[in-house]
């Protein structure tokens, strides 16, 4: 089964989030809001024309569109076929459920096969059902071996992963980098975990971003960080977990062979999973969230979490492996898991 949302699907979503949005928007107490949320709100209600689904459109790829649109939707992976995900951004607060809720429901009623994910402050994450991001993690625990010799992988000094299957896999916004604001797109060359993850990935250890995001905007903010060297020792998985893509030695994004084909139906067969020493450090403890289900296939003990704060709605569960700090408790636990490493 494909990891790409059919087109027929994808104009109906497209229809229901662009009537969710102008629906918050044009109800919502601009005074009530802050930041992007306020200029969505206040910009909706001085001129709602500008807020049409043509207009709500933008392309994952195209980051200048994206990040300078506070409320959008954005169309991610685009092939003739589909896409690999779509995300409705410019809902805040306590009606982003209700609305997430609603859309699900005449999903299921029109039969679509579609999963709803909750992502940042006010997203909603459109991708086909059973796609998350745990598929690229129980991928990688079933073909560990084969996406090695493709990405090229070449040990380190201090850390053979092809021997000891030694994984980091992290989320990005918040975690690895800042999340983004209205003009503005963090990367991880300005971030305090780069050094830290650099140092992990010049000892040998592969490390797996594992985003909610476009793919080629997701590279684009790592790319310029990482040494040369460490390009065989990285690899990308976004749209939601739709897609997995390696670097090459020219440093450019290449797709891992049989991901979108294969994907799914290996994240729904344990037969052949082996055990890796394999982390996931992600910002989003809630059972809603994008991260929950990395933090399931890695397993709670496996788990990291760097929240700023521990929430009521968060597992109990995750507790164990709590750190906080954002970027900071990222950093920490890079270097804690590479000095127990090496």
């Amino acid at each position: 089964m494909l990891t790409i949302i059919g087109n027929k699907e994808l104009h109906a979503l497209i229809q229901l989030s662009g009537r969710a949005i102008r629906e918050f928007l044009s109800h919502a107490d601009a005074s009530k809001f802050k930041g992007e949320a306020h200029l969505a709100i206040t910009s909706f209600q001085a001129n709602p024309a500008d807020f049409t689904d043509d207009k709500l459109i933008a392309y994952g790829s195209d980051t200048k569109q994206a990040i300078n649109h506070p409320a959008r939707i954005e169309i991610r992976g685009k092939t003739a076929h589909g896409a690999a995900q779509m995300v409705a951004k410019g809902i805040w607060g306590h009606k982003r459920s209700h609305a997430m809720a609603e859309i699900n429901h005449q999903c299921k009623e029109l039969g679509f096969g579609i999963l709803l994910k909750l992502a940042g402050t006010s997203s909603i994450e459109f991708n086909v059902a059973g796609v998350d991001k745990s598929v690229a993690i129980y991928f990688l625990q079933t073909e560990f071996e084969k996406v090695l010799k493709e990405m090229d992988y070449k040990p380190g000094p201090k850390i053979n992963s092809g021997v000891s299957k030694t994984v980091i896999a992290a989320d990005g916004d918040g975690t690895i980098y800042d999340g983004p604001r209205v003009g503005v797109l963090p990367t991880l060359a300005e971030s305090p975990v780069r050094e830290p993850l650099c140092a992990y990935l010049s000892a040998g250890g592969i490390f797996m971003l594992v985003s909610g995001n476009d793919i080629n905007r997701t590279f684009n903010r790592v790319i310029d960080a990482l040494p040369k060297e460490t390009y065989c020792r990285f690899l990308i998985s976004a749209n939601g977990g739709a897609e997995l893509v390696y670097i090459n030695a020219q440093g450019k994004p290449k797709p891992v062979s049989g991901y979108r084909q294969q994907a799914l139906d290996v994240s729904h067969d344990k037969s052949h999973r082996q055990s890796l020493d394999m982390i996931y450090i992600g910002d989003d403890g809630s059972r809603e969230g994008n991260d929950y289900p990395a933090f399931k296939a890695v397993g709670f003990q496996k788990s990291v979490l760097v929240a700023q704060e521990f929430l009521p709605e968060y597992d109990p569960g995750l507790r164990a492996g709590y750190a906080g700090g954002l970027l900071q408790g990222t950093r920490k636990s890079i270097e804690h898991f590479l000095s127990s490493r090496v």
